[in-house]
């Protein structure tokens, strides 16, 4: 990350002052609550440290959560969990997928659906339950809830998204649901195909879980979102920096420092990878819907699906599922 960084700072040299300026106001304007250092603290053993300190130019492992929340003081259950791998040496994008029904050991509850890691601990007891659970190295990560999310959209444009037509009522009726203090009404969408959803749209469609097979197309969906919006980005180069200081990193809650995210930034906006890779976990094979007192988990091979994520992230194994 520091070539990274050193390129960036390079990079954004010829910048006026004035935009210099505008990037100190925006890292005041929201405050980015930090995660522990230690390994032990956030879930990272000691055999995953010793096996990934062997590893050459590994990528660095960023967990990424949307929450059902309106509200960014209030904690709500992970409805998104992705884990956002960037490799500086490779310039490789990979997105991991975990479903939220996912049946894990959460810290201090149990064993529980994942997504219930972050209503009920925040970030810090998220991060540390995807370490525990399937051994990894996560130490930041970012967090969007319905009003940040549908914020990013619209700064960047909106997003192509190419509807089915099983799709078309339920986002308009999760449209119609999901309202912000002062919004301005939002059209329906009229028809199925490619279209360019806005905000509130784009939020609408990743919600959607009744058509197609449920949780498995629901976290397709959100995958599809985050690829458009990076393609977007991708597709913007360095024109859109100033869009990204002033419009995107305000709407993030994350641990990450500004040089962190600025670097983050500049490797998504420079890089030559027009194709991010993504998986989505636990893999088919290695789970199984299960009722347990009359609530619906996803079980799992814990130990197999930590082998399925090692392998897609640090050995380029397609995730296929």
């Amino acid at each position: 990350m520091k070539k990274i960084t050193l390129a960036f700072l390079l990079f954004a040299l010829p910048f006026s002052s004035a935009l210099a300026q505008d990037t100190l106001r925006m890292s005041r304007a929201k405050s980015f609550p930090k995660l522990p250092k230690s390994s032990e603290a956030l879930g990272i053993s000691p055999e995953v440290e010793q096996r990934n300190s062997l590893l050459v130019n590994a990528p660095m492992n960023i967990a990424l959560f949307g929450t059902d929340s309106r509200n960014s003081q209030v904690k709500g259950n992970a409805d998104v969990i992705i884990i956002l791998s960037i490799n500086p040496s490779t310039q490789k994008l990979k997105m991991s997928s975990i479903l939220r029904d996912t049946y894990v050991d959460i810290e201090g509850i149990g064993m529980d659906k994942i997504n219930a890691a972050y209503a009920q601990g925040g970030p810090l007891l998220a991060v540390k339950t995807i370490n525990r659970n399937f051994a990894l190295d996560i130490k930041d990560y970012i967090h969007v809830d319905f009003l940040s999310a549908a914020a990013i959209v619209n700064a960047l444009g909106g997003v192509n998204i190419n509807l089915k037509p099983e799709e078309l009522t339920y986002l308009n009726n999760y449209v119609k649901e999901i309202s912000f203090d002062g919004d301005i009404p939002v059209a329906p969408v009229s028809k199925a195909g490619l279209q360019n959803l806005n905000g509130r749209q784009a939020v609408a469609y990743t919600r959607i879980r009744d058509a197609g097979r449920g949780d498995y197309d629901r976290t397709d969906r959100q995958k599809a979102v985050l690829v458009a919006l990076f393609s977007k980005m991708q597709g913007g180069g360095v024109n859109l920096l100033p869009v990204f200081l002033s419009k995107i990193l305000p709407n993030l809650e994350t641990s990450m420092n500004q040089f962190m995210l600025l670097s983050m930034g500049s490797h998504i906006l420079n890089s030559k990878t027009k194709v991010i890779e993504q998986g989505r976990f636990p893999l088919d094979s290695a789970s199984k819907g299960e009722r347990i007192n009359n609530i619906w988990y996803l079980k799992t091979d814990l130990k197999a699906t930590s082998n399925s994520l090692y392998n897609f992230i640090y050995k380029d194994v397609k995730a296929g599922n």
